[in-house]
């Protein structure tokens, strides 16, 4: 009966009010000063305030208010583009929070976190929230700014990042401000630093280093982040981020390759500075007798594939046409082979008539690491520069994987990373032909250990990240002394 309710209410929200409305009144429910700005939102308050006093928040909170999306639809139901709905289709880069200089602040790294839940976290928030402990090693006081209006719980999300290994106290260790509902101005100091991590949140940094003595943000590169859109509003204003003022950190050297090569936004013609990174991956390597006995125990082979058909650049298309077809030619056997999808959104793939793959759930950091031991082949394709994760995280646990080029991710580049990557280019003959070299390449449980202990991506972070790393920071991150700070305090 509860469920029942709970269904119900949340259905009634989805069709009588806007995701901003309910973000707006479900913060009013526990800070009575957030203003709303509609009938509707006071009338969605009312709704809210009324299940938080029966008891049901809770459950509404969990199934439909943390699953609320950023950016609403591409139309509006009545189809009149109000200024809030353009600016939210925009990603608000053109309706930015308030700063203010604050001289009481410490001098600060503020380290932009896009919205982001537990259900879909993937790996570039790991190489996000790494980069901030990282900068710690500064000696500066580094703080999470999460300026998104997203649901974002402390409490909760501290118990939820325990399943993450390597990051399981850094709503601890570090300063973590939640601006979403922009309830007041953020508040810096005339010399700190900001961090973009995502091409909107580079906007955001160059309006808070406008109002800085540093004229320059630090920008963490995780991709070419203008293909994730076709030619339109949003490819060309994520694209004018890169000819802002900025000290570039990548996180692959292909990907820094690709701008260094085609000059992107400047960056070499402007002589900008920049360096590169190797994300951790996040692998799992058993004893060379226990990967030896669980692969030879095993009653079928597993092929997985990376299955987000939600996401374009992940090609799920060419993913899924590549695996019927292998199937359909015999490669496989689906008496010897599971075929099993992860990844995000549900992508089950008809591999023969009658013949289906499987979905694993999305899991935490935790569970997925003990998971990817279990694969003999994996297919994971991305168009963009950067070798991804995936192939890395699996590759490394003794599996052998099938990825594909793009622009200065080349063959030699993929293969000299691990044995156990085979490159293709991004063709269905290729692929299907680079799966039956791994099928063939899967039954040297040897060779496949061999490479993956000599796989040439970090294990951890602190082999990410060495001096070359501080050096850089350092030669572009003033660091004020104390004292100083001090003075203009009594001074002010």
């Amino acid at each position: 009966m509860r469920r029942r309710l709970t269904t119900a209410l949340a259905g009634a929200g989805s069709r009588l009010f806007g995701h901003q409305e309910l973000k707006q009144s479900y913060h009013k429910v526990f800070d009575p000063n957030v203003q709303l700005q509609s009938y509707k939102s006071r009338l969605a308050y009312l709704c809210l305030s009324a299940a938080h006093r029966f008891g049901l928040l809770a459950d509404l909170q969990s199934s439909y208010l943390a699953g609320l999306p950023l950016v609403p639809a591409i139309a509006p139901p009545n189809h009149i583009y109000d200024r809030d709905f353009l600016n939210l289709r925009l990603n608000r880069v053109y309706d930015l929070p308030d700063v203010e200089i604050d001289e009481r602040r410490p001098q600060t790294i503020n380290v932009l976190v896009p919205a982001f839940d537990f259900k879909s976290i993937s790996a570039g928030f790991f190489g996000i929230f790494q980069v901030a402990l990282f900068l710690r090693t500064t000696g500066v006081n580094v703080r999470l700014v999460l300026f998104d209006n997203f649901y974002f719980n402390l409490p909760e999300f501290r118990e939820k990042i325990l399943k993450y290994p390597g990051m399981e106290r850094i709503f601890d260790e570090l300063e973590v401000e939640y601006i979403g509902e922009r309830r007041a101005p953020l508040k810096v100091s005339k010399y700190d630093y900001t961090v973009a991590t995502v091409w909107y949140s580079a906007y955001f940094a160059n309006k808070i280093q406008s109002l800085t003595e540093n004229e320059r943000f630090i920008y963490l590169i995780q991709d070419y982040e203008s293909l994730f859109y076709p030619a339109n509003s949003l490819h060309v204003v994520a694209d004018r981020t890169y000819e802002m003022r900025y000290h570039a950190i990548f996180s692959s050297e292909s990907l820094m390759n690709f701008f260094v090569k085609s000059d992107v936004g400047g960056i070499v013609s402007r002589k900008m500075s920049y360096t590169f990174f190797n994300n951790a991956c996040s692998a799992n390597l058993l004893s060379r007798e226990l990967f030896i006995q669980r692969n030879c125990s095993k009653a079928k082979k597993r092929i997985v594939f990376y299955s987000r058909p939600v996401v374009d650049r992940n090609m799920f298309e060419l993913t899924a046409l590549s695996l019927s077809t292998a199937f359909r030619l015999g490669i496989f056997d689906p008496d010897e082979w599971d075929c099993v999808g992860m990844g995000l959104g549900e992508g089950v793939v008809e591999l023969l008539p009658g013949v289906r793959s499987v979905s694993l759930p999305r899991m935490d950091l935790s569970t997925y690491i003990e998971e990817v031991a279990s694969f003999d082949i994996c297919l994971t394709l991305m168009a963009s520069p950067h070798p991804s994760m995936i192939p890395m995280d699996l590759a490394a646990s003794g599996c052998v994987v099938v990825t594909n080029t793009f622009k200065t991710k080349t063959e030699s580049y993929l293969r000299s990373l691990s044995g156990n990557v085979i490159p293709a280019a991004p063709g269905l003959n290729e692929i299907v032909s680079a799966l039956e070299l791994a099928k063939s390449k899967s039954e040297n449980l040897e060779e496949r250990y061999r490479f993956a202990k000599a796989m040439k991506y970090p294990r951890n972070w602190d082999r990410s990240f060495t001096s070359r790393h501080l050096n850089f920071v350092k030669r572009h991150v003033h660091i004020v002394a104390r004292d100083k700070l001090a003075g203009e305090r009594r001074t002010a």
